[in-house]
């Protein structure tokens, strides 16, 4: 009869089994808090960068960032997409924003100065008392937005599209409206002072209190617009409104 080995039938070791599996186990975690921290909306972080003090997100995807609060300097915010974002109380100065889309953006209290909008869609954006100065919105869309109590200081809204928005108590001084569309909005209470608006279309614009001062009306439409009268004019040149084709 053989001799029996007596190291051939000792039970093997679970140790490096259960090592092994432990380590597997404690991977996997890991791994998954790895994977979700990986997943982070693109909005977010084009606003971590600005906040991080990046300048140049050309093309950028911001829709509904928080960016309320901040100062945005010297931006290039060309084309970003703002969709939504709150920009509640920030401050923009010298920032790109050509063809950006802000529409239904909120930015009320804020301060644009010096900015290139040109061509930028702020449909339904929320600009309430916002302060604007030096800025470029040549050919911006502005359909329905809310401008109420705006401050708007040499600014260029020449062939805008204003349709329908709400410019009660908003104050334009040394600003151009150019052939600016304002088809039905409402302005009670405006004031346009030492501004050109020839060309500008106030068709079944609210007028009621709004004040024209030393400005430039040559070729402005009033047809069936509400609320104007002699005293709606001061110091104006062509005063006489014309009719729509």
């Amino acid at each position: 009869m053989a001799p029996t080995n007596p190291k051939s039938s000792k039970p093997k070791s679970p140790k490096r089994s259960i090592s092994k599996s432990h380590h597997v186990a404690a991977s996997r975690p890991r791994a998954a808090r790895r994977s979700r921290s990986e997943i982070v909306p693109a909005s977010e972080v084009a606003r971590l960068a600005l906040v991080e003090g990046e300048r140049s997100l050309p093309g950028a995807n911001l829709a509904g960032a928080d960016l309320a609060g901040m100062s945005l300097r010297g931006c290039n915010l060309r084309g970003a997409d703002l969709t939504g974002a709150d920009l509640s109380g920030s401050v923009l100065l010298a920032c790109d924003l050509r063809g950006a889309r802000l529409g239904g953006a909120k930015l009320p209290d804020a301060r644009v100065v010096l900015c290139d909008l040109r061509g930028a869609e702020l449909d339904g954006a929320q600009l309430e008392e916002a302060s604007w100065a030096g800025c470029a919105l040549v050919e911006a869309q502005l359909r329905r937005a809310d401008l109420k109590e705006g401050s708007f200081v040499a600014v260029s809204l020449a062939r805008a599209d204003l349709d329908g928005a709400n410019l009660h108590e908003a104050s334009f001084l040394l600003c151009s409206l150019s052939e600016a569309k304002l088809v039905g909005v409402r302005a009670e209470g405006a004031s346009f002072a030492l501004s050109r608006l020839p060309g500008a279309d106030f068709t079944r614009a609210k007028l009621a209190r709004a004040r024209f001062v030393l400005a430039e009306l040559r070729g402005t439409v009033f047809d069936r617009a509400a609320g104007l009268s002699r005293q709606s004019f001061r110091l104006v040149w062509s005063p006489a409104a014309r009719t729509a084709a």
